[in-house]
């Protein structure tokens, strides 16, 4: 043993054994210290990484919602577009029965005038 780490008559310990003790008390306020700077980067690596998170979940959200409503327009257009098959088929359909009474109209026309012809 050093003389410096002995105690004096006191009991009171040397000065080298004062030191190693200082420079331990130094190193482990220096951890907590470092511990507790970790501690902090963590936790805002944490937040950081939770509002990546949200801001990903709202991109996605934001993305779902457009979907949706390109989905809504999609179908939109494809109700407007039976809508109007519907309406030319009806359309269609008006113009051949007019022309069914039409011809019919003309048949008896033409009967009409034939029984006109017929007669003396």
């Amino acid at each position: 043993m050093v003389d410096g780490d002995r105690a004096d008559a006191s009991g009171e310990p040397g000065r080298r054994a004062i030191e190693r003790n200082e420079r331990e008390a130094d190193f482990a306020r220096r951890e907590r210290n470092l511990s507790r700077r970790e501690r902090v980067a963590d936790e805002r690596e944490r937040m950081a990484d939770e509002r990546d998170r949200i801001a990903d979940e709202r991109e996605q959200n934001a993305d779902e919602r457009e979907l949706r409503a390109d989905e809504r327009e999609g179908a939109t257009a494809e109700r407007e577009r039976e809508r109007l098959r519907r309406v030319d088929q009806r359309a269609e359909r008006e113009i051949a029965a007019a022309r069914r009474e039409d011809a019919e109209v003309r048949r008896a026309m033409a009967e009409s005038q034939r029984g006109r012809d017929d007669v003396p």
